[in-house]
């Protein structure tokens, strides 16, 4: 198998990427490409990683899985039966959850709750927790009646200086400006909002939702954000209002992807010739993270927290997930060389320019020859940004070979109505059964199951 060095190391589950590479291949011979292989052993492996983490947190919590980082719902299915709630922010999660799980069990979070969303949960028996981010969703809860069932709510926080370690330069967070996700937790808008539902005798506000970001790996990401709602709760004491829940999102990084630091400065750096690699990014310091919160411990129940919320989201998701494509033209560009695959960045949402993904070809399809061959491996938009990076294999690439995508588990399948790609079928990688089927044209054009209204 040629692959890329970062296909052949063993990973912090204990599991061989080129074996699990070679059951995909398997499977895909005999069927077409592209398709997304599911595993419940590397689910219930990341699950069991997760569930450890969390016990060592000095609190009770409660986890609720993301359901727009994955809403296959054999995924779903199984991590509801491993005792997790679901987390969902639009009408059709809300939709998909309640299917699997009541809505005792289920976090309302997103931007997209005025959507349809609110007046649905507002309407269904209450959630376990709504986490609001706009004077909007404000006012709409405040028009319930007094004697409706109560609900709890969170407030969505926004900790200034943190951009989450998305793995880009500082200077990218800066010149976006303010966030566009909840309250300022230095504010004075938030104790207003803050005092002002207190007083709703329909509501019970339970909650701040520190959501950091995505793709965290260190402690010090947590270190400043719990810094910041032990001054944010003894403002809100000082005012009236008590808080009895964290709700501190989700965002860990899964591990399994290497992401590379970029931006503007580093930019600069290098047109002026100064030499300035990026920084890798990988696995979370787990340790160090259980760490700064057994330290806030102390403080933090003084200030009256009792529980956390957590979301795993792409920590549990993105390895559970492979794909295989085949390779549909080879180009030469000069020196340049480049392998179109049938499976691009507009549906592998997961995928950016600044990342590594472990990545192989299948075993005994291309010719022996001596030397090293590179080649930038590219989806079939023809856009820069469809890259899914560069390799180097033992022989040269040829139309028709497989290739095998892994840690796409993240932020992938939710993207292909969005970009009208044919979603591609989805099997289960242990018993080779098909979870999803292929989504084909004449879905598209399918009848009405019944005539349309003429207009009045």
């Amino acid at each position: 198998m040629a692959s890329n060095s970062s296909s052949m190391r063993r990973l912090g589950w204990g599991t061989v990427i080129e074996e699990t590479h070679r059951r995909a291949f398997e499977l895909a011979a005999v069927r077409e490409t592209p398709a997304f292989f599911f595993s419940r052993e590397r689910l219930d492996h990341a699950i069991s990683t997760f569930n450890s983490f969390m016990a060592e947190l000095p609190f009770s919590v409660e986890t609720y899985y993301s359901y727009k980082t994955n809403y296959l719902p054999a995924l779903c299915e199984h991590v509801e039966a491993a005792g997790f709630g679901a987390e969902v922010t639009s009408l059709l999660e809300w939709e998909l959850a309640t299917a699997i799980t009541p809505p005792s069990r289920i976090v309302v979070n997103g931007i997209g709750k005025q959507a349809g969303l609110l007046e649905a949960v507002l309407n269904s028996a209450p959630p376990r927790l709504i986490n609001i981010e706009t004077d909007t969703e404000v006012d709409h809860i405040a028009k319930r009646k007094p004697d409706a069932a109560p609900v709890s709510v969170g407030l969505r926080v926004t900790v200034p200086g943190l951009s989450g370690e998305s793995g880009r330069d500082p200077s990218v967070h800066w010149r976006r400006g303010p966030s566009k996700f909840g309250w300022m937790a230095n504010g004075t808008a938030i104790i207003q909002t803050a005092t002002k539902l207190a007083a709703f005798p329909a509501v019970r506000l339970q909650a701040l939702h520190l959501h950091l970001g995505g793709q965290l790996v260190s402690p010090a990401v947590y270190e400043r954000a719990l810094a910041a709602g032990c001054r944010l709760l003894e403002r809100l004491r000082q005012n009236g209002v008590s808080i009895t829940t964290l709700d501190m999102g989700g965002g860990l990084a899964s591990g399994w992807v290497t992401k590379h630091r970029v931006g503007p400065l580093f930019e600069l750096l290098r047109t002026v010739g100064v030499p300035t690699p990026g920084r890798p990014q990988r696995a979370p310091d787990l340790q160090g993270v259980s760490a700064v919160f057994i330290r806030f411990a102390d403080r933090l129940r003084s200030l009256g927290i009792k529980q956390l919320v957590v979301e795993p989201g792409r920590f549990v998701a993105e390895p559970s997930m492979l794909a295989v494509a085949s390779v549909i033209a080879v180009r030469h560009d000069g020196r340049r060389r480049h392998a179109v695959i049938d499976l691009g960045t507009n549906a592998l949402h997961c995928w950016r320019q600044d990342e590594t993904r472990p990545i192989s070809f299948e075993t005994g399809r291309a010719p022996r020859s001596g030397g090293q061959h590179r080649y930038e491996l590219v989806g079939p938009l023809c856009h820069r940004s469809d890259t899914l990076g560069t390799v180097t294999t033992s022989a040269p690439l040829r139309p028709g070979m497989k290739v095998c995508l892994d840690a796409v588990g993240a932020y992938s399948l939710g993207d292909w109505v969005a970009n009208a790609w044919h979603r591609p079928p989805v099997f289960d990688l242990e018993d080779g059964s098909i979870l999803w089927d292929r989504q084909t044209t004449p879905q598209f054009w399918a009848p009405a199951t019944s005539p349309a209204e003429p207009l009045p």
